[in-house]
């Protein structure tokens, strides 16, 4: 599968081995698996508000901005983040660099994304916010693939995308190429752990 708007998916290297019985030899081919990003709606009307807020500016969610701009959520979202609030200011810092054309910062935007997300769902994101988290991954994969920009997620992140991508597409016909890519990617991180 090769997708005509690469944009709205992730990209994952698959390696393939491949026995070619005339010469005896074992080949390993790449394979790209496109995980395709599966867009995020708020759910009530505070994440509505939030979502409504970054969409119009174009922007991934700000956990630190949302307290600026919307005081009202500003107790419910410290007493969720506070632990890791010092990471959500960092994150912050990152995604104003980003903003004004810093590469750099928009790929560890999407590291500190990936570390952060692990620590959800919180009582902020669930009755305020929304799913924020996995809104700014998929903000931030389409970013960098617009700009060309080669970059790899964890594992743990690619194999959350895959759920995701597969949940949405429950009743759908099934991409029996695409289910044999996830199937030989499994496979590999089973065979990298041993």
């Amino acid at each position: 599968m090769d997708p005509s708007d690469k944009l709205r998916y992730y990209v994952e290297p698959v390696e393939i081995e491949i026995y070619l019985k005339k010469s005896g030899k074992v080949r390993t081919i790449i394979k790209d698996m496109y995980v395709e990003l599966v867009e995020v709606e708020p759910h009530n009307e505070h994440s509505r508000k939030i979502f409504g807020h970054f969409r119009e500016i174009d922007s991934p969610i700000d956990l630190i901005e949302i307290m600026n701009i919307f005081p009202e959520y500003l107790k419910p979202i410290y007493d969720s983040y506070y632990q890791h609030m010092d990471l959500f200011e960092k994150l912050s810092m990152h995604l104003q660099s980003a903003a004004g054309g810093s590469i750099d910062s928009l790929r560890l935007s999407l590291y500190f994304i990936e570390l952060l997300i692990k620590y959800e769902p919180t009582v902020a994101s669930i009755d305020y916010i929304g799913d924020f988290q996995t809104h700014n991954l998929n903000f931030l994969i389409k970013k960098l693939n617009g700009l060309g920009e080669t970059f790899l997620i964890e594992d743990s992140t690619v194999a959350y995308l895959i759920k995701r991508r597969n949940k949405a597409y429950e009743g759908k016909p099934r991409d029996r190429e695409f289910e044999k890519l996830v199937e030989l990617w499994q496979y590999n991180i089973k065979e990298k752990l041993l």
